[in-house]
């Protein structure tokens, strides 16, 4: 089978410097930041659900909710490169933080930062495609008009 192969717009991430844990973002996914925003409401409506409900159940049932909505946001199978088969409401400090909390803090402002540079190069490459008429020699291969 031949493959067909160009860019996308996915930047690879490796999880705690190990690069075999790696997760892959668009960024150029204009979504991504709505998702995130669902994915940081969800723990203070779990919190408030269960009314400080610490039994063993509730938090694993917590943990898959939240490992969905991290894949939702970031992509399938980014929650098993992150936790694996940990718990991501585990403690991961002495400020008794989650390791989800971690994560997410540590995340999104790189996505934030690397998004705004991705939509800065965007906007002056589609400038650039329209100033030099290459959009429209795009449009004629396209419509097979091109010479």
């Amino acid at each position: 089978m031949e493959s067909i192969n160009f860019e996308s717009g996915y930047k690879t991430y490796a999880i705690n410097g190990d690069e075999s844990r790696v997760i892959r973002v668009n960024l150029s996914d204009q979504n991504i930041g709505h998702r995130i925003d669902e994915v940081m409401n969800a723990l203070p409506q779990w919190k408030e659900s269960h009314g400080g409900d610490e039994k063993s159940q509730s938090y694993f049932d917590f943990d898959v909710f939240l490992k969905s909505k991290i894949d939702y946001a970031f992509g399938e199978g980014t929650s098993n490169a992150v936790f694996g088969d940990m718990n991501c409401l585990a403690v991961a400090n002495e400020k008794g933080e989650c390791v989800l909390e971690t994560f997410i803090n540590a995340l999104v402002p790189i996505i934030r930062s690397d998004m705004a540079q991705a939509a800065k190069n965007q906007q002056r490459h589609i400038k650039d495609m329209v100033d030099s008429r290459k959009l429209d020699d795009i449009a004629s291969t396209i419509k097979g008009t091109a010479p």
